[in-house]
């Protein structure tokens, strides 16, 4: 009997040795000296998936693999079930929530973590929303496929969830909220036709914010909303440092996210699908000129628009195809009609997006770089919001001042009744190396406007029944060079599609005449270079040739 019970506590500290050998080696180190915080749901490290880990010293979280508990310092978070949360989607868990992130404020504590669950929300909350962020404290689950927090059903004109009441909280800065499944249990709400104000997360005023890891579906707002709009007085409130990463965007009737009143921010390596995106999937928008939106970057995102249709408040034929990024123009327009640079910067690079579009409308110094574009044809006559060029700089008015813009190595196959590029009233354009196939109308059209427009490749579009060019030209396009573009049509006979590789089409007032130059166009109907009838001889020509 001796001998069985030592060599039962034997194995059980071989087991209990191993298990910290491995934890320890992987990181997992599981410390609960905090007496209000328990290790809740955290019986099985290898059930549980993809958490972001946290330090107690405050160095930025990483991710653990697939399928491997991350580590969790139990003394630097509260746990929503020790402040009453049940996490079964049936109890009301919003005031357990609300009493957490008051106790991880109070106790200098920086994180509420919600363990693995549906943490239903039925508390209606005041406009603004129904639980108040507050500075420095974030939010943690364990995934979003095992965290959820659900808005309950049967609700009239839906409040957000998460908010800012930065009338008691200016600021909700150094947070950091990973990890969980945001719904707004949309098809389970009514509404106004015209109401679109329920977001998952909503921060007006505030730095150094992360949002990673997460999903936001079913929501009548946003996924996420930061800095404020039609302020008193310039930047009175407003968001920096802002990094959104790594989430999906699902079913969000709005924006998947809208940077408004905001300096420096990122969204990268997101995926967003599903219907809505009633104006953008990212929405980089200036409301009035009292607001800054700057220096916003969207890069290396998947906007894939074909498992789902733009909401019908758009009017018109409901179609997929919407807005990948927009960079959205304020109401009343510039003070005295002239841009003020407090609106761009903005990068949009290395997107892949289905039945989308970026478009600009107002802001300055703006790149759109290595881009890809895939459009299938649609008919979106009469649908509101929505413009067809797969890239589109346009001014909404006749705003002075629009310029810097870099529009380079972007792929777009779109047979979208549209061009691929167009560009109205914007100076200091570099438009270099882009490829443009497929597209049902003239591949680049410029329109009081000028820039360089230098290298890139158009080909077969058009169609037989709709003969347009490669490039077309009018307005007042002073200064504007256009240079070593090649315009291809590969089909024969009267299946070709396009007429001229450059056609000017309007005349140009402007003081210094377009230099159209080493340009080459093989196998189109009619040439290469077409001047507008009554200023033949008016533009530098040189060196383009017909194959």
């Amino acid at each position: 009997m001796y001998i069985n019970k030592l060599f039962l506590l034997s194995v059980k500290a071989f087991v209990i040795l191993i298990n910290y050998l491995v934890i320890n080696k992987l990181g997992l180190i599981l410390v609960c000296a905090n007496p209000v915080c328990k290790k809740d749901n955290i019986s099985s490290i290898n059930s549980l998936t993809t958490p972001p880990t946290a330090s107690a010293s405050g160095n930025k979280a990483t991710t653990m693999p697939n399928s491997i508990m991350a580590a969790i310092n139990f003394e630097t978070v509260v746990n929503v079930k020790d402040h009453g949360a049940k996490g079964d989607g049936i109890s009301d868990d919003s005031q357990a929530i609300k009493s957490a992130i008051i106790y991880a404020k109070a106790n200098g504590l920086h994180t509420v973590y919600f363990p693995a669950g549906t943490y239903s929300i039925q508390q209606l909350g005041i406009k603004p929303g129904i639980i108040p962020l507050l500075n420095g404290v974030g939010l943690q689950g364990v995934s979003s496929k095992l965290t959820h927090i659900k808005l309950s059903g049967n609700r009239y004109n839906p409040n957000s969830i998460f908010y800012q009441a930065w009338w008691d909280e200016p600021s909700v800065s150094d947070v950091v909220i990973q990890g969980i499944d945001f719904d707004g249990n949309l098809s389970n709400q009514k509404f106004d036709r015209s109401y679109e104000f329920c977001h998952a997360l909503s921060i007006n005023n505030g730095k150094n914010i992360e949002i990673k890891n997460c999903k936001f579906e079913s929501f009548r707002g946003d996924g996420c909303l930061f800095g404020d709009t039609f302020l008193s007085s310039l930047n009175l409130r407003i968001t920096s440092n802002v990094s959104v990463h790594d989430n999906e965007f699902y079913d969000i009737y709005r924006e998947g996210a809208m940077f408004c009143c905001t300096i420096g921010a990122s969204f990268y390596n997101n995926y967003l699908h599903g219907n809505g995106f009633f104006v953008g999937g990212v929405d980089i928008e200036r409301h009035s000129a009292k607001e800054t939106v700057l220096n916003v970057s969207v890069y290396n995102n998947t906007f894939d628009f074909r498992d789902g249709y733009g909401p019908v408040e758009r009017k018109g034929p409901i179609v997929k195809y919407r807005r990948a990024v927009t960079m959205g123009f304020f109401y009343a327009g510039y003070p005295n009609g002239t841009a003020d640079g407090l609106s761009g910067g903005h990068k949009i690079y290395g997107n892949k997006i289905y039945q989308g579009q970026i478009d600009c409308w107002g802001h300055t110094n703006v790149s759109v770089t290595n881009n890809s574009f895939t459009n299938t044809f649609e008919d979106i006559k009469g649908v509101g919001w929505l413009s067809g060029p797969a890239i589109n700089f346009s001014d909404p008015g006749t705003t002075k001042g629009l310029a810097n813009v870099t529009v380079s190595n972007n792929t777009i196959n779109s047979a979208m009744p549209s061009n691929g590029m167009l560009f109205y009233n914007y100076t200091n354009i570099t438009a270099k190396a882009n490829v443009i196939t497929g597209t049902k109308s003239d591949g680049i059209n410029i329109y009081n406007a000028s820039g360089i427009f230098d290298s890139n490749i158009i080909q077969n579009i058009g169609a037989a029944s709709n003969k347009v060019s490669g490039i077309v030209i009018n307005g007042n396009c002073s200064g504007l060079i256009v240079s070593n573009n090649k315009i291809t049509d590969t089909n024969w006979g009267n299946n070709r599609g396009i007429n001229y590789a450059i056609a000017i089409q309007s005349k140009n007032n402007g003081i210094v005449p377009p230099v159209i130059q080493f340009n080459t166009g093989v196998n189109l109907i009619k040439g290469v270079v077409s001047e507008f009838f009554s200023q033949s001889g008016y533009n530098v020509l040189n060196g383009n040739k017909s194959n």
